[in-house]
């Protein structure tokens, strides 16, 4: 039986609304670093269930398998943020060093606008 059981509806909802909370924390920042740890979790919750695949009993392999689905794509949509969050972070830190020549010009914070433009320059 998996510690964190993503089959059940309670935990997916929890792992969605805390992936959320700090996605929005990591924006208003304007750092990675919340990021960065969040994938870092899901990253060592995919290897726990992995490592819980090896020993399980054949009652839950059905069940391991569908955790390890939703840990690659929650570990994939915060390796996204992740990127997303640390362009607002380079964005913010080179609006700060020409800031502190011009004080007239600020900080627009264009986020929502552009998301994810940075993926898709180079495609």
């Amino acid at each position: 039986m998996p510690i964190i059981d993503f089959t059940q509806p309670f935990y997916l909802l929890a792992a969605v609304i805390l992936f959320l909370l700090c996605l929005y924390l990591a924006r208003n920042n304007k750092s990675n670093t919340v990021t960065c740890i969040m994938l870092l979790s899901f990253l060592a919750i995919l290897v726990c269930h992995t490592v819980e695949l090896t020993y399980a009993s054949l009652d839950y392999v059905n069940t391991l398998s569908t955790c390890i689905l939703v840990d690659e794509i929650f570990t994939l949509v915060s390796f996204l943020a992740f990127l997303w969050t640390d362009k607002i972070q380079a964005d913010y830190k080179k609006a700060n060093k020409s800031g502190k020549k011009n004080k007239k010009e600020k900080f627009e914070d264009k986020t929502i606008e552009d998301g994810l433009d940075i993926l898709w320059k180079k495609v």
